[in-house]
């Protein structure tokens, strides 16, 4: 199976707004809708499991119910960080969906509605080679270091560096390994699921990604988002 593991469990505060921002309406549909359209729409994907914040989570069965009826749509309870939610949504899809640990997991931000079938595909095909890959762009601007806040200590090449997106993917019990070996302070300091595999020694393989797989995040990513949608 290959289950589209959709991370919704944060309050999404920075875009304003009393509704979480993977909520927001977005030319018509919630944004989480969307994300869930563009993985259901995939042939080989089996099913999207959300990851909700539990105040949200009759909220997000009656979107489902209401924008993706009969759809292989499931929710469960996400936790108290990201990786916590991943592990929610992958005990859920191996003891409600019948996964087993080879399966794949496409991890991804629940407010990301532009990924694409082809980034999909490359994710995928990525894990037949590697025990982790990320979708991943090179980064365009000049990067600065600053330790105060106020002023620039150093430059970083910037043609080393890249910005992580998601998709995430990995076998299912790979990561229930390595996250149920790790320490309370290990997972602490393991922001995503590429940082937890990296403290058990798994570097991560990059997969070209999309500068229109932009996140959600800030009210002017909304705006964006809209023309991505409505060109002119």
């Amino acid at each position: 199976m290959i289950i589209a593991a959709i991370v919704a469990g944060g309050s999404g505060k920075r875009m304003g707004g009393e509704l979480p921002k993977q909520f927001i309406d977005l030319c018509g549909k919630p944004v989480i809708i969307r994300t869930i359209e563009s993985f259901l729409g995939h042939s080989r994907v089996d099913a999207a499991v959300v990851g909700i914040n539990p105040a949200y989570y009759d909220y997000m069965k009656e979107l489902a119910a209401r924008y993706l009826p009969g759809e292989r749509v499931f929710i469960t309870n996400g936790g108290a960080s990201r990786n916590e939610t991943i592990e929610n949504i992958i005990s859920y899809s191996l003891s409600e969906l019948g996964c087993s640990d080879s399966d794949i997991i496409l991890s991804h931000d629940a407010v990301r509605p532009f990924v694409s079938k082809k980034l999909i595909d490359s994710s995928i095909a990525a894990t037949e080679g590697c025990v982790i890959c990320t979708a991943a762009v090179p980064e365009v601007d000049t990067v600065a270091v600053s330790e105060d806040g106020f002023t620039v200590e150093s430059f970083p090449d910037r043609s080393r560096l890249y910005r992580i997106q998601t998709p995430q993917t990995f076998r299912a019990g790979r990561f229930t390994e390595i996250f149920g070996s790790l320490s309370a302070e290990e997972k602490q300091k393991a922001t995503d699921v590429c940082s937890l595999f990296l403290l058990r020694g798994y570097k991560t393989a990059i997969v070209q990604g999309d500068y229109t797989n932009i996140k959600l995040t800030y009210p002017e990513d909304l705006m964006i988002a809209k023309s991505i949608l409505n060109p002119v």
